[in-house]
C-alpha cells in the first residue's frame, strides 16, 4: 500500500513538472521567448504579439494540468514562442523607428502623476496606442501619421508636467521671498530667481524634451529664491530687533577668526569683511603655491634621479610606470575615502583598477527599456558624481554605457551610446567648458558584470560607468 501511495505521488509531480522532454523544451523556450519579449516592454510596443504569446502559454498550461493531448500542448507552447519572438522584433523596431515619440512618452512618465495633466495625459496614451497599433500591423506610413498627432499631445503634457514640476518650486519660493520684502532686502537673489524662472518657462516651451536642462536650471532657479528668503528673513529680524546685529556680527568674526587661526594669521575686527575675506583669500592662494611649488620640485628631482638611473639600466623606464602607477593609486585611495561620503554604497559602487582608474558604477540610475532618457532620481547620483570629478580635476572622464543580453546586438549597442551620450551631456550642462574632457561610448552586452541569465543579473548589467581616466607618463610630465 505504501509502495503504491508513493508512485501516485511520483507520477502526478512528473507530470505537473513536466518530465517530459517533448514538452519540457517547448515550455522552457516559450517562457524564455516572453520573457525577452517583456524585458523589451512589448507589452507597450507590441501588445497584440505579446498578449497572443501569454495567452497560448496560459491555455498551454491549462491543458497540461487537465491531462489533455500532449501534441496540443506543444503546438500551442511553439505557437507562443513565435507570437513571443515576433513581438521582441516589433519592439526593437518599434523604439528605433519611432525613439523620439518613445522617449517623449518616457519622460511623461518618469514625472510622476501629480505632474501630468489628467485629460493630456489620457488622450497622449490613446494617440500613442494608435501609433503602436498601426506599426505593429505593418502599416508604416499610417504609423508616421499618427506620430505627428500623437507627438503634439505629448509635447502639451510635457509642458504642463514640466512646468509643475521645474518652474513651480521656484516661483512658490518666490511669492514667499516677495512677502518677506525681498526685493527690499535682497533684490539681486530674487532677480536671479525670477529671470531663472522665465528661462525655464521658455526652455520648455521650446523644447519640451530638454528635462535634462530644466532640472539643472531649476536647482540654480531654487537656490537663489532660497537665497532671498534667507537673507530677507535675516534683514526682517534685524528691522524688529535691532540689537541682533551686533550678535550676528560677533559670530561672524568669530567664524572668520577660527578660519584665521587656521591659515596662521591674525585679523584685525577693526577691518572690513570685505578686507579680512581677501586677507583668507591671499593665505590660502599662498598656501597652495608654497604646496604647487614643492610638489614641482619633488617631481623635478624624482626626473633627475630616474633620468640618471635611466643611464645605467634601461628596464628602469618600466620600474619608472610602475611607481608611476603606484604613486596615483596611492592619491586615488586617498581621494576614494572622500568619494565614500558622497554615494550611498546601495546606488554607486566605487572601484579602483590596477591602471589607478576610477570607476563610479551607478548602480541605481536604471532607465526604462529601449529608452535613454535620464530618470529623475538619476539626477542626484550624477550631481554627486559632479563632486567626484571636481576631486579629481586633472582626469579626464569617459562615461561608459552597458545593457543587458535581451534584445540584438546591434540593438543594444546602439541603445548603450544613446544612454551614455545623455549622461555626458548632462555632466556638460552643470560643467560647462569641458567638452574637451568628457568622453562617451557604448558596449552594449559585451561586458556584463554579472550572469545574464536571472533578473538580478540583468539589472546590474543594464549601468552606467563614469570612468576617472588615470593621466599617463606623458600627461603627468
Amino acid at each position: 500500500m505504501f509502495l503504491r501511495t508513493c508512485l501516485v505521488v511520483f507520477l502526478s509531480l512528473s507530470f505537473l513538472t513536466l518530465s517530459s522532454p517533448a514538452q519540457a523544451g517547448p515550455m522552457d523556450e516559450a517562457k524564455t521567448a516572453i520573457t525577452e519579449a517583456e524585458a523589451l516592454r512589448a507589452s507597450e510596443f507590441a501588445p497584440e504579439h505579446f498578449s497572443a504569446a501569454t495567452s497560448k502559454l496560459a491555455e498551454a498550461e491549462k491543458l497540461l494540468r487537465s491531462q489533455s493531448d500532449s501534441s496540443s500542448v506543444v503546438r500551442l507552447l511553439n505557437e507562443a514562442t513565435i507570437d513571443a519572438r515576433q513581438a521582441s522584433e516589433l519592439s526593437q523596431k518599434f523604439t528605433r523607428n519611432f525613439s523620439g515619440l518613445v522617449e517623449s512618452r518616457d519622460r511623461l512618465k518618469m514625472a510622476g502623476a501629480e505632474y501630468v495633466r489628467d485629460d493630456l495625459g489620457e488622450r497622449s496614451e490613446k494617440e500613442f496606442s494608435n501609433v503602436v497599433a498601426a506599426a505593429e500591423s505593418g502599416n508604416e506610413s499610417k504609423a508616421l501619421r499618427e506620430q505627428k498627432t500623437a507627438l503634439v499631445t505629448l509635447h502639451a503634457a510635457q509642458v504642463v508636467a514640466a512646468r509643475e514640476q521645474f518652474v513651480r518650486p521656484i516661483s512658490k519660493n518666490v511669492a514667499t521671498a516677495r512677502k518677506l520684502k525681498a526685493p527690499d532686502y535682497a533684490p539681486n537673489a530674487l532677480k536671479n530667481a525670477i529671470n531663472t524662472q522665465n528661462q525655464i518657462d521658455k526652455l520648455i516651451k521650446d523644447n519640451p524634451n530638454a528635462q535634462s536642462e530644466a532640472y539643472s536650471l531649476s536647482q540654480k532657479g531654487q537656490a537663489s529664491a532660497l537665497q532671498a528668503i534667507r537673507v530677507s528673513e535675516l534683514g526682517s529680524k534685524f528691522d524688529r530687533n535691532p540689537a541682533t546685529v551686533e550678535s550676528w556680527v560677533n559670530a561672524n568674526d568669530a567664524r572668520m577668526a577660527i578660519l584665521a587661526e587656521a591659515l596662521g594669521l591674525q585679523l584685525d575686527r577693526s577691518q572690513s569683511p570685505e578686507v579680512q575675506l581677501a586677507l583668507l583669500k591671499q593665505a590660502i592662494e599662498d598656501m597652495k603655491a608654497e604646496h604647487s611649488a614643492q610638489i614641482v620640485d619633488a617631481d623635478k628631482q624624482v626626473r633627475e634621479l630616474s633620468e640618471k638611473l635611466a643611464k645605467y639600466e634601461g628596464e628602469l623606464s618600466d620600474m619608472a610606470d610602475v611607481r608611476r602607477k603606484l604613486q596615483l593609486k596611492r592619491e586615488a585611495e586617498a581621494k576614494i575615502k572622500q568619494l565614500t561620503k558622497l554615494f550611498d554604497p546601495e546606488k554607486v559602487e566605487i572601484l579602483l583598477t590596477p591602471d589607478a582608474d576610477v570607476i563610479l558604477r551607478m548602480k541605481k540610475l536604471n532607465f526604462l527599456s529601449g529608452s535613454a532618457v535620464i530618470p529623475p532620481e538619476g539626477y542626484a547620483l550624477l550631481d554627486s558624481a559632479i563632486k567626484s570629478i571636481e576631486i579629481f580635476p586633472s582626469r579626464s572622464v569617459r562615461v561608459e554605457g552597458h545593457t543587458d543580453f535581451m534584445g540584438a546586438n546591434e540593438y543594444n549597442q546602439e541603445l548603450s551610446e544613446r544612454r551614455a551620450n545623455a549622461v555626458r551631456e548632462y555632466l556638460l550642462l552643470q560643467m560647462p567648458n569641458s567638452d574637451s574632457r568628457f568622453s562617451a561610448i557604448g558596449h552594449g552586452e559585451e561586458k556584463p558584470i554579472a550572469n545574464n541569465e536571472t533578473a538580478a543579473g540583468r539589472t546590474k548589467n543594464r549601468r552606467i560607468d563614469i570612468i576617472l581616466i588615470a593621466p599617463t607618463a606623458t600627461e603627468v610630465k
